[in-house]
């Protein structure tokens, strides 16, 4: 497991590197495509502090004869721009976005970002005639990086893990599927610890179907590769939600299956209070079954959240148990308290959290554990998720 998980981490950092190499590259060719040919065309935006960000070469998904879809590029440039400036906006960062180093930034993220999801649509259209519908939609990637020092007896002294996930947009293929990459399990109760996640990449389609009575239904299946042979998978989920008690109840269930593990399922029922304009308060229950666990595993949570602005960054104070039902025996396997900070380190798509943590396991006799995590995430496209 050990070899799968440093296995999994160096695929996702090797990917990474060979995205900025490539992002690199494209942006030389484009310079110079610019330079020697009139007919190249070019987009130029500014970010939210004003900025200029590169010029943009011609879409790789242009057409190459007239049987094949031509598409709109100024509106996929002015997506790209909108996303790129909801995300350049001033919020109070670490990094300056005035100095050379903000500047230089900017001009790799909008680079970056515009050169993945150019390709993806790219292949999207390759075989699309002139005459197909198309409603552009984009794509968002994340990367993210989880450290953590301390914690109980049967964990490392020190961990680190990198995580990536691509939501790849095919309007072409298929209206509302999205192509997912991820490379960390989703199978866990919500309050397991980022670090305690599975190394568990997957390469999967998914799509999501607006319901009545404010719900959702999203389907999806694909390969995993946590092994040396690929695993296929299946997952259905159904997100339901509304106002109760002067708050909002959520239920999601989810069920999944994979072709060596079987069946299993996790439900999560939440009950969410805005108390003030940025005090946020929480109870989540949730359970989680599999062919492959004895029992039946549960999470009883207490958040509390402050913010310091939007619904990402701020204090957020939660407190978890964790028992689990064997053969009609409660058993308590963790007690869990912890303290989270997030703030953003540059503008609204480079963020940082701290979070100082207490554990008293079973495994531990119920000793006090400490422990420490620290974490780094990066957005190309999409926004920062609820603390």
């Amino acid at each position: 497991m050990m070899a799968s998980g440093r296995f999994h981490s160096a695929f996702a950092l090797a990917l990474i590197a060979l995205l900025l190499v490539q992002t690199g590259c494209a942006g030389f060719r484009s310079a110079r495509r610019q330079d020697s040919s009139p007919s190249a065309v070019a987009e130029s935006s500014q970010s939210a502090d004003g900025v200029e960000l590169p010029k943009q070469a011609e879409i790789p998904c242009a057409p190459t004869n007239r049987s094949r879809l031509a598409l709109d590029r100024a509106r996929i440039a002015a997506l790209q721009d909108e996303h790129l400036m909801a995300q350049g906006e001033p919020v109070g960062s670490v990094i300056c976005p005035e100095s050379s180093f903000g500047a230089c930034l900017d001009r790799w993220h909008s680079a970056a970002y515009k050169w993945m999801d150019n390709a993806v649509r790219s292949i999207d259209t390759r075989w699309l005639k002139e005459d197909t519908p198309y409603d552009a939609e984009l794509s968002t990637f994340k990367l993210a990086l989880h450290t953590r020092a301390g914690g109980r007896s049967s964990k490392k002294d020190f961990d680190l893990k990198a995580r990536v996930r691509a939501d790849v947009a095919l309007p072409g293929l298929e209206n509302k599927l999205h192509l997912l990459f991820e490379s960390a399990s989703h199978d866990d109760l919500p309050g397991t610890d980022p670090l305690d996640q599975e190394n568990d990449a997957r390469l999967g389609l998914k799509t999501v179907w607006k319901t009545v009575r404010n719900s959702q239904i999203s389907l999806g299946g694909g390969g995993r590769f946590s092994g040396l042979e690929p695993v296929l998978y299946f997952d259905l989920d159904w997100h339901w939600q509304r106002p109760w008690a002067g708050g909002e109840v959520r239920l999601h269930p989810r069920g999944f299956w994979y072709s060596d593990d079987g069946w299993g399922q996790v439900t999560t029922l939440s009950w969410t209070r805005r108390l003030t304009e940025r005090q946020i308060f929480q109870l989540r229950g949730a359970e989680k079954s599999t062919e492959q666990t004895d029992g039946v595993e549960f999470e009883q949570s207490m958040r509390f959240a402050w913010l310091r602005s939007g619904v990402g960054r701020g204090w957020l104070i939660q407190a978890s148990v964790f028992p689990h039902l064997k053969s009609s025996e409660w058993y308590w396997d963790n007690l869990l308290v912890n303290l989270t900070w997030r703030d953003a380190v540059y503008r609204k798509w480079i963020y940082y959290t701290i979070t100082p943590q207490l554990e008293f396991p079973r495994e531990d006799d119920y000793q006090p554990r400490p422990s420490i995590r620290v974490g780094l995430e990066m957005l190309f496209g999409g926004s920062i998720g609820h603390l």
